[in-house]
């Protein structure tokens, strides 16, 4: 530029004196002509300037809409705001770590973003917390995009919480500050469920969102596990199912998806150990992906069904948690729950009143009609508005009574259809120890690691099982509840009713995903691992002479078939038992007999040789049994009395009768008895006998006596273990000491060991345990060879008592049992507890019942279904590591974590015509009634129905499965109002614009939706209708894209040129 031209733009826009004079008129022309130049030199430099500007935004816009995804143009504004939101980068988050995206931010949100490692990042999003209410939360979980200033503001707030012990005058004391926490996964078809429904929790003031959801996972009673010290800070890697325990959902790198905070409806940007909790925070945390919006407000109810049968109240399903949108009424939650539930029901709404007119019962398929009715919490429906909003903690009954109470029934619920995930077990039964563990025992001074309370001191006539080992659980009947309990920590995680009480003893076995529960009145009732759901119990037996039926004996299992016996019980002898044969995948009572010899079945148990089961009464004989029928097909009377289970080793069976003898029988092919030989052990026994190593091992009292008691004018025995050559019959060593006394009450009673031994050899070495029928009710350890036992582990002083219980082992080598304190002992064992790792199989997207999970050992193949799954238009192929389906997985590799299989779908080819395509299904209601049908290429119909104006329900998420044998979706609508009118009217239009096009996304959709009534949810929310609108572009392209890139192109090319103008 010129000294003239530059001199000209420092005078523009002076006023006109600033211009230079001269007395030369020359001059001035000649001064006037350059100025003109100048100036349109000028102006074609600004126009230039301007056109440049011009073009590069245009260009930019171009390649933004070019860029933009086809669904975020089908979700209109609101889809658009949202993403630009969510595209911002995360501003600073207080603590002066720039969070700029997902990756380098997980951790900063408290979730662990890698399966191996257990402290990388969580994503955090744009917008953080915004102080929202809960309602607002509820009212806004719409995003919203925000202005760079709002961000900014959002980001000041944030900091000023983090800071406000510096920003704020010091208290005269501490306040408290009152927050609201709740937990949303995913059920096993992805949809939403709430694991942990909102509790308000109070906290001292400068307490975070970590402690509340501390607090919160123990109030709930959820496994959660979570980092206080991740290098980011507090990081939660995982939360397993409350409804499925095998089922535990972390960083999902095929998804995405994770543990994602929201604070008061927005994602926070810092982590739950970076945000100091405000008076009226609503904290979710929820299972989704980066990105996604918060959960929908809901509410957490418990609903059931009380039938009745034979003119008595019948509970048709237990109580169980669910879950509704927010302002859902009680007749969109009802009918979602009967369709949830797969219940058919008959609802009617007339003149503005509505009711239930018929339920069909999920038992036995009866249809009541009539006089049903709904209660919340104890009120009757006809004193509520017929209208009335749930409120989160309802207690909803319905009742076919037509009283103001609830008809009281019976606590237990058959539900046969509940899932049985098939897990391995470290001690299934009682007979699990009748040969030798390897677990590493303890073979010296020995310490508690727990001990749990499961009765009071004056509950003596409350029965307590032996404890069984399965999963990660030990599992002990108390009373009338089977508990289920943390193995390293004691602590009940879940309990279920039994449909009665428990006898004095009771031999619990594990089997095909269920635990089998002797119960009195000699009835069998059978819980499936996980939930601890019923899925039958067998009917009561004909008392006796000497009372009702007792269940005392030991279970056999063998080819699905539980056989049992009972005893009709008095004081010292025991009449007319019964021996029983049921079918475990039904709980069919397959059949059932009286003991010809008019004696029961008192602590025996059945063992198989060959084609034929063996088993002894309270008379002294021993019988074989025809497994098919039950008949007897040989019987050998060996002494007055046996009480104890049959011991076999191929033809070969020991019995123990109670004199203290030791039998050996052999067992033909043909059932028939014989006695090879006996030899006297000691004075009495009812312990069963162990084989080891060519040696039975076996309990009892000694031939040695003392008086003793009141004036010592009782004779008492003392304890005593016996080792006996299982060949020849030789007692090698009977031991009725340990640590130099005899093993025994005192001067005021004996110790018998009635106790089932447990052998364990470990270098070289072989180890006996064993409990005493005295105090202090230990547990005795005897190395084979030595002169005396020795007390192994002693309990507190106030835990001491009585013990005829038998040990169960673990795989850590910790010892469990139970003493007459109603105490439960959990003593440390040598080892580690061998890892066990969840195998899901997931219907990858497809409406297909998948197979239960597998809980299996570390180092241990899973078991391949064997049964494919099916889905309609699809044909199974194969099991995959991948949802992409690229990696086929082999069932003979070993599993060393948890992990997820997906089912790969080939679709059906086209039926050439012979059938026609699936139609769509019609459009849903909107606020009134409304209808829709649509037609595919082949033949399809579906309505819809509103509910002139009612609010819309919400989704269902049982916390139970039904009492059917019928497994339906959890994910249901209402029958009234299943979307409101606007995603109906678009739903109506997608279709009929599409239908001859997208055939094959036509299809899927209409596949999923044929089993129930939706696949979608009640609740007609703005994730609902972000779901509906990027289903149908998901894997669209937007239309106008080529146009923008063409643009921009041109853009380029024109700038192009003015630049090539410019250097000319």
């Amino acid at each position: 530029m010129g000294v003239l031209e530059r001199n000209m733009r420092d005078d523009v826009g002076q006023p006109q004196g600033n211009v230079p004079s001269t007395d030369n008129g020359g001059q001035m022309d000649m001064f006037e002509d350059e100025r003109e130049r100048a100036s349109l030199h000028r102006r074609g430099t600004i126009a230039r300037g301007v056109a440049k500007r011009g073009l590069v935004a245009f260009l930019a816009f171009a390649m933004a809409f070019g860029a933009t995804p086809a669904q975020l143009w089908a979700e209109g504004a609101e889809g658009i705001a949202e993403a630009v939101a969510q595209a911002a980068p995360p501003a600073e988050n207080g603590s002066g770590e720039s969070a700029t995206s997902p990756a380098a931010d997980l951790n900063a949100s408290g979730v662990v973003a890698n399966a191996d490692t257990a402290e990388q990042d969580a994503p955090a999003t744009a917008s953080g917390p915004t102080g929202k209410t809960e309602d607002d939360s509820a009212a806004g979980n719409e995003a919203t995009a925000a202005s760079t200033s709002d961000a900014s503001k959002q980001d000041s707030a944030v900091v000023s919480a983090a800071g406000e012990a510096k920003a704020q005058p010091a208290k005269a004391e501490s306040q408290d500050v009152a927050a609201t926490c709740s937990v949303v996964g995913t059920d096993a078809k992805g949809a939403q469920q709430t694991w942990a429904a909102a509790q308000q929790i109070t906290l001292r003031e400068g307490s975070t969102a970590a402690d509340l959801s501390e607090q919160l996972f123990k109030q709930a009673g959820l496994k959660a596990d979570y980092n206080p010290n991740g290098s980011w800070g507090w990081a939660l890697n995982s939360i397993t199912s409350p409804f499925d325990s095998g089922r535990t959902l972390a960083y999902d790198p095929a998804t995405g998806a994770y543990w994602q905070l929201f604070v008061n409806g927005s994602a926070s940007e810092v982590g739950a150990g970076g945000y100091t909790l405000k008076d009226g925070d609503s904290v979710v945390w929820c299972y989704s992906k980066y990105g996604d919006p918060a959960p929908v407000a809901q509410v957490s109810v418990t609903m059931e069904i009380i039938g009745k049968k034979a003119g008595m109240a019948q509970r048709w399903t237990s109580p169980s948690t669910q879950v509704f949108t927010k302002g859902t009424s009680i007749k969109d939650a009802s009918a979602a729950y009967f369709d949830a539930l797969g219940i058919k029901s008959k609802m009617y709404d007339q003149l503005g009143y509505w009711g239930v007119q018929s339920l069909v019962s999920p038992l036995d398929g009866t249809e009541l009609s009539g006089a049903w009715s709904f209660f919340v919490n104890g009120v009757p429906g006809s004193q509520l508005d017929s209208d009335y909003v749930l409120k989160s903690g309802d207690k909803i009954v319905w009742a076919f009574a037509s009283g103001d109470t609830v008809p009281g029934v019976d606590s237990v619920v058959v539900d046969p259809g509940a899932a049985r995930p098939n897990w391995d077990s470290d001690w299934p039964g009682f007979t699990s120890s009748d040969k030798v563990t390897d677990a590493p025992v303890p073979t010296k001074d020995a310490e508690a690691k727990w001990v749990s309370e499961l009765k009071g001191k004056n509950e003596w006539s409350k029965g307590i099982s032996d404890p069984l080992l399965v999963g990660d659980y030990l599992y002990v009947a108390v009373g009338s509840k089977l508990l289920k309990k943390n193995v390293d920590t004691g602590e009940t995680v879940a309990e279920s009713p039994l449909a009665a009480k428990i006898d004095s003893t009771s031999r619990m076995v594990y089997t095909g995903g269920v635990i089998l529960v002797p119960l009195s009145n000699g009835r069998l009732q059978a819980l499936t691992v996980d939930a601890l759901a019923t899925v039958w119990v067998t009917d009561e037996l004909p008392a006796g002479p000497d009372g009702a039926q007792q269940s005392l004996a030991s279970i056999t299992v063998r080819d699905g078939f539980a056989y049992f016996g009972t005893a009709s019980a008095g004081w010292s002898d025991s009449s007319d038992g019964y021996l029983l044969c049921v079918r475990i995948s039904d709980g069919k009572v397959m059949w059932q007999h009286k003991n010809e010899n008019s004696k029961g079945y008192y602590w025996a148990g059945l063992a198989f040789s060959g084609n034929y089961g063996v088993i002894a009464d309270d008379s002294g004989t021993v019988s074989t049994v025809d497994p098919e029928t039950g008949k007897t097909v040989a019987s050998l009377k060996i002494a007055e009395r046996v009480r104890t289970t049959v011991l076999v080793d191929g033809s070969i069976a020991y019995v123990v009768s109670a004199d203290g003898v030791l039998h050996k029988l052999s067992v033909g092919t043909d059932g028939t008895l014989s006695e090879l030989g006996k030899v006297t052990f000691g004075g009495s026994s009812t312990s069963t006998p162990v084989l080891a190593n060519g040696k039975i091992v076996v309990g009892g009292a000694s031939t040695e006596s003392f008086m003793g008691g009141y004036q010592n004018k009782y004779t008492y025995h003392y304890g005593q273990l016996a080792v006996i050559d299982a060949e020849t019959l030789a007692v090698d060593y009977s031991i009725c000491k340990a640590d130099g006394s005899y093993i025994r009450q005192g001067t005021s009673g004996g110790g018998d060991v009635k106790s089932q031994p447990v052998v364990s050899v470990q270098n070289g070495e072989t180890y006996v345990y064993f409990t005493s029928n005295n105090n202090p009710g230990g547990i005795y350890r005897y190395r084979i060879g030595d002169n005396e036992a020795e007390l192994l582990y002693t309990p507190d002083a106030k835990d001491q008592q009585y013990c005829m219980a038998s040990i169960s082992v673990g795989s850590d080598g910790s010892l469990y049992y139970v003493n007459d304190s109603g105490k439960l002992f959990a003593v440390k064992g040598n080892g580690q507890r061998v890892k066990r790792y969840t195998v899901t199989f997931d219907a990858n997207g497809k409406d297909a019942a998948m197979p239960d999970s597998q809980r299996v050992k570390e180092g241990k193949a899973a078991t391949e279904p064997s049964t494919k799954p099916q889905c309609k238009g699809y044909t199974f192929g194969g099991w995959f590591t991948d949802a992409a389906c690229t990696k086929a997985y082999d069932f003979s590799s070993p599993v060393t974590a948890d992990m997820t299989l997906y089912a790969k779908w080939v679709k059906k080819a086209a039926d050439n015509g012979n059938n026609g395509g699936s139609g769509t299904n019609g459009g849903n209601g909107g606020a009134g009634n409304g209808s829709g049908a649509g037609t595919g290429t082949g033949t399809g119909t579906g309505s819809g129905s509103g509910t002139k104006g009612q609010q819309t329900g919400g989704a269902v998420a049982p916390g139970h499965k039904p009492t059917t044998k019928t497994t339906v979706s959890t994910k249901t609508e209402t029958k009234d109002n299943k979307s409101d009118k606007k995603d109906s009217d678009k739903s109506d239009k997608k279709d009929e614009k599409k239908s001859d096009k997208k055939s094959d996304k036509k299809d899927s959709k209409s596949d999923k939706k044929s089993d129930s009534k939706s696949d979608t949810g009640a609740a007609s929310t703005t994730a609902a209708k972000k779901s509906s609108s990027v289903s149908e572009q998901e894997t669209g392209t937007n239309p106008l894209a080529i146009v923008g890139v063409a643009a921009g192109v041109i853009g380029l090319a024109v700038i192009g040129v003015f630049v090539f103008t410019k250097r000319r």
